[in-house]
């Protein structure tokens, strides 16, 4: 469901309005309703009540209230998750402040849910039709990124990265690209030595161990690049280095998979939109897509036709 004061209960009942296949909400039943009522949408879905709204709770504006309930609905489907009770989970936008104000550790839903299942490295991947991202590091300040960058954690990273895109969305090995993370890929060692000291060692690691990357590649050209078909997915270095260019593509229909969890999670590939949610019209494209994706995977996963 999402915050249940953001667009998260919105963008869900327009995404189920007439789907038939076989899905299973975490929720407020009330809450969901009333929202249903509302915008005038068909709520014609299961839903497991893992959590209580109260009835006067402001839409448009992050609470506690709301805060516990959105964190409640993703405590009860990842444990049904991890237990095997349902075959993949699409996450609804929470607010990251959530996670603190209900003392879990975030800082979003990809770290939280790497600890909650007890995985060591899940990766964030945004898929939207035209591009593939990988991040290496994810919710974490600009000012950190260089320090953060290591060799072993890259070629971990990529690793991970590759056997999910073989295993749910491709039927070959994926070719993938490593961004630079200095301006033209770092020349002479000008303006910095991450290049020569960490990313191209990491490339040469995975090229020996048979993965088919190239890099470090300037990332203001590199984008382009993927775009014209080279390359299946780009591994880029932080959060806005990959997530700029899809999200200038595809806004609306970008979508949040997390890999290397042994289990299938999407999500829309954007917030809570508190600025929206109070007034309706929310767009569902995202979501949606986060929905057949999911699906998707499923399919492929338990032997199915790749998309």
């Amino acid at each position: 469901m999402g915050d249940p004061a953001g667009v998260g209960p919105e963008i869900l009942l327009r995404a189920l309005a007439g789907e038939s296949r076989k899905v299973l909400v975490y929720g407020d039943p009330g809450w969901l309703r009333e929202e249903a009522r509302r915008l005038r949408l068909p709520a014609e879905f299961a839903v497991v009540e893992a959590a209580r709204v109260p009835a006067g709770l402001e839409r448009g504006r992050y609470s506690r209230e709301g805060a516990r309930a959105q964190v409640d609905c993703l405590r009860a489907a990842a444990d049904d998750l991890a237990a095997g009770h349902i075959a993949g989970l699409v996450t609804g936008p929470i607010h990251k402040r959530s996670l603190a104000d209900c003392g879990e550790d975030g800082p979003g839903q990809t770290e939280w849910l790497g600890r909650r299942l007890g995985v060591a490295r899940p990766v964030m991947m945004l898929a939207s039709p035209r591009l593939r991202v990988v991040l290496a590091t994810t919710h974490l300040a600009l000012r950190r990124v260089a320090e953060a960058l290591r060799v072993d954690d890259l070629v971990e990273t990529v690793r991970v990265a590759e056997r999910d895109l073989r295993r749910y969305f491709l039927a070959r090995a994926p070719r993938l690209a490593l961004a630079a993370l200095n301006p033209h890929g770092e020349e002479d060692g000008r303006p910095g030595r991450e290049e020569e000291e960490v990313l191209a060692p990491a490339v040469a690691r995975l090229q020996a161990q048979g993965v088919s990357i190239q890099g470090p590649l300037p990332a203001d050209s590199l984008f382009g690049q993927a775009l014209d078909g080279r390359f299946d997915a780009v591994v880029a270095l932080y959060h806005d280095q990959g997530l700029a260019p899809l999200k200038a593509l595809d806004f609306f229909e970008g979508v949040n998979v997390t890999l290397g969890l042994g289990r299938i999670r999407t999500s829309p590939d954007h917030g809570v939109a508190y600025d929206r949610a109070a007034r309706g019209g929310a767009d569902p494209r995202s979501m949606i897509r986060a929905v057949d994706t999911a699906f998707a995977m499923i399919e492929r996963a338990s032997g199915g036709a790749a998309r």
